[in-house]
């Protein structure tokens, strides 16, 4: 587990991922950038992110030498572990890594990657909703004073901390843990693009979801996206 991490924080940018990857490669540390606001935030499948004031931006990079391939699901669990632990309040998952309060989105969070010779960068970015006005009809917020400038802090350290332990959650530990957080074990699920539903059943060693179809056939699957009937 590396011992420290290099920080650099902004009121306004472009995309903390962006200023993550570049400092990430000039450092012999991790990286954590946070901002205020950012102007072109990035989610999965090239969506947009709106990170106005009242959110988190938050990118964690750092050097490895392979990818783990769950690493989208373990950082969700990170993430959700250190709201609760600095909030009090309950977060659920859904798959693979949106953040859920009170059944609406408040966070999302996105893992981009380079490789350069033998080595990968591994970047990490997270926003989360502290208090905002909701542009989509399935996005909330925590409902926190954005004032309270000490919670921020230490909710920032919290999962700067955490991320840093990310190679050390054991692999029957964290799916448990991923499991009892998922908002939708044995709900009805539809993959994006897609009108035929499965089963969610649970995931595999990888993070991949374990789909149950109309015949009963148990089969893994990677999609990106899915709809979860009854939130979105």
């Amino acid at each position: 587990m590396p011992e420290r991490f290099n920080r650099l924080h902004f009121d306004s940018v472009d995309s903390t991922n962006d200023i993550c990857l570049r400092e990430c490669k000039k450092s012999n540390f991790p990286v954590v950038v946070t901002a205020d606001s950012q102007k072109k935030g990035r989610g999965r499948n090239q969506k947009n992110w709106s990170s106005p004031p009242g959110s988190i931006s938050f990118s964690y990079g750092y050097k490895n030498k392979g990818i783990d391939p769950s690493i989208c699901l373990k950082t969700g669990l990170i993430v959700a572990g250190a709201i609760e632990k600095i909030l009090d309040i309950q977060i659920s998952l859904k798959w693979p890594n949106d953040l859920i309060f009170n059944n609406k989105k408040i966070g999302g969070i996105l893992v981009e990657t380079e490789n350069l010779g033998s080595n990968f960068f591994i970047v990490i970015g997270v926003g989360i909703n502290l208090n905002v006005i909701p542009k989509e009809s399935h996005w909330g917020d925590l409902n926190i004073d954005v004032n309270e400038i000490q919670k921020k802090k230490d909710l920032i350290q919290e999962m700067s901390n955490g991320l840093m332990r990310l190679d050390d959650l054991e692999k029957r530990e964290w799916q448990q843990d991923w499991l009892a957080k998922c908002i939708h074990v044995n709900e009805e699920v539809t993959l994006n693009g897609e009108k035929k539903s499965f089963i969610f059943l649970g995931i595999d060693n990888e993070g991949k979801m374990l789909l149950k179809d109309e015949s009963n056939s148990i089969k893994p699957y990677s999609d990106s996206s899915i709809s979860v009937k009854g939130l979105y």
